[in-house]
């Protein structure tokens, strides 16, 4: 939802040099270890994930760390969020003192690495939990968390990643086999600053079709957007972003993307961000 931060932390490794008094030989550059640990911190203007706002179009903290081993292109990582979906959901105020679910916790781990030339991969899942949710309070069945997996083909700048639920989607129930599919790219295009560009589509399993040519779930989504590598683990974004996702039903209400107290959360918009890796 990785909105989506954490696709973009950069991997810091940190080298040291020793000198051998003795023979006065030239300093040596000691060896990268296999093991890496780096942590996040990011601000974002609003938490977007798959075009959909999480934080009502307001600002959003998070914070992750990530471990990943060399050799074997092993990682494992978590990142979190603050989020005020799930609680939007839940208009009655007894009801969302019951489900008072502030934050989003991604755990997930994989493999990634080279395959020949310039092609890569990465396999994984991803679990998105909410603490404390209780959304099955207004709807029986009803879970906000749910679990993913995922595999992504690259070549140079360019990737294809799909994603799959073995769990109830987010937002939905009974949607275990619903997938995301992601068409991308993050382009260099000056010293430390790339384009990125994303193509996005969501298709709900057991979508219910409203009109012939309307649904209420399922909806593509884009970003055209500028990241900056400022240097010491600093970096920001701009991006534009937007959906087709449906605002309004048929009958003129408010369909599952605009809780009504909230505004459309599907929206065209500009984000800024930044992040912070250490």
């Amino acid at each position: 939802m990785k909105k989506l931060i954490l696709a973009g932390a950069i991997t810091a490794a940190f080298g040291g040099q020793v000198a051998n008094a003795a023979d006065a030989a030239p300093a040596a550059a000691a060896p990268a270890s296999d093991h890496q640990v780096t942590f996040n911190v990011g601000v974002t203007s609003d938490y977007v994930f798959r075009g959909i706002s999480q934080s009502r179009n307001r600002p959003a903290l998070s914070g992750g760390f990530d471990y990943s081993h060399a050799p074997s292109g092993l990682y494992v990582g978590t990142w979190a969020s603050t989020i005020s979906w799930v609680n939007d959901a839940v208009p009655d105020a007894e009801l969302n003192r019951r489900a008072n679910t502030p934050m989003e916790v991604d755990f997930y781990g994989g493999f990634k690495g080279d395959i020949v030339g310039a092609f890569n991969f990465d396999v994984g899942a991803i679990h998105y939990y909410y603490p404390n949710e209780r959304l099955s309070v207004i709807t029986p069945g009803l879970n906000a968390n749910t679990t993913e997996v995922y595999g992504k083909l690259g070549y140079g700048p360019v990737y294809f990643k799909a994603s799959y639920a073995v769990g109830d989607a987010i937002w939905t129930s009974n949607k275990s086999g619903s997938y995301y599919l992601d068409l991308g790219a993050d382009i260099p295009v000056a010293d430390s600053i790339q384009i990125n560009l994303h193509y996005g589509h969501w298709a709900f399993k057991n979508e219910p079709v409203l009109s012939p040519n309307a649904s209420n779930y399922n909806y593509s989504d884009w970003k055209v957007g500028l990241t900056k590598d400022f240097g010491a683990g600093l970096s920001g974004s701009i991006a534009a972003t937007g959906t087709n996702a449906t605002n309004f039903m048929p009958d003129g209400t408010t369909a599952v993307w605009n809780y009504g107290n909230t505004g459309y959360l599907g929206g065209n918009k500009g984000i800024v961000s930044l992040t912070k890796t250490f």
